[in-house]
This record gives C-alpha cells, sequence and structure tokens, in this order.
C-alpha cells in the first residue's frame, strides 16, 4: 500500500483517482500550494501532479520541490490533458519523470503507482 498525493484542479479527476487507488492511502488537493504545504508535513510514495492548474503549474510545483524537499522530486508523475505548451513539452522531454496522458489506461496508472512505490 503506497501513500499517494494527487494534485488536480478538476474533481472529477479526483475522485477516479480516489476511486481507481483506493487499495493506497490516497490525499487530494486541488492546487499546487496546498500540496507544498502537505509536503511540510508528511511523505508520499507517489505525486501524481496535473501539468496545468490555474494558481501553479505542475512545472512551478515541481521546481519548488525541487527546491524544498529534493528527494521527493523523482516521485512526482506528471498528468497532462495533451495541451503541450512548448515550454511544458521541452519539461516533460528533459525530465526523467514518468508522465501519463489523459485519458490514460487505469491498468497502466495502477501499474506505474506500484512500480514507484517499489522503487522509492
Amino acid at each position: 500500500m503506497a501513500d499517494i498525493l494527487v494534485i488536480d484542479d478538476d474533481p472529477v479527476v479526483t475522485r477516479m483517482l480516489t476511486r481507481v487507488l483506493a487499495m493506497h492511502r490516497v490525499v487530494v488537493t486541488h492546487s499546487g500550494a496546498d500540496a507544498i504545504e502537505l509536503l511540510g508535513q508528511r511523505s508520499f510514495d507517489v505525486i501524481l501532479c496535473d501539468m496545468s492548474m490555474p494558481a501553479m503549474s505542475g512545472i512551478a510545483f515541481y521546481e519548488q520541490v525541487r527546491a524544498i524537499t529534493p528527494e521527493l522530486a523523482p516521485r512526482v508523475v506528471f498528468m497532462t490533458g495533451g495541451a503541450f505548451t512548448a515550454e511544458s513539452h521541452e519539461f516533460l522531454a528533459n525530465l526523467p519523470n514518468s508522465w501519463l496522458e489523459k485519458p490514460f489506461d487505469i491498468g497502466t496508472l495502477r501499474e506505474l503507482v506500484r512500480v514507484r512505490a517499489v522503487e522509492l
């Protein structure tokens, strides 16, 4: 069982992720700023983060994680709706972290979480 942090501004997405990852301990937040605050209180095995959020993008969230708790940066798995900006495309292309394109296959998501939780 893994501790998973889900960061996505879409409640439909967070409900679906909570449901399909019910065998794990899932904590949901709808903003990068709230997620940064949570990371100051506890650690997570896997951090699922939306790339495109209104107040803080996934890239900005990741940069803060690297600055504040760099040991957690490899645990971030990005989720994207496919609306890539040039900056997002370059960021993901140069990052060793995993990422998923929405809509993603549930089996792929579960396997990625299982592997990431075991690796770390």
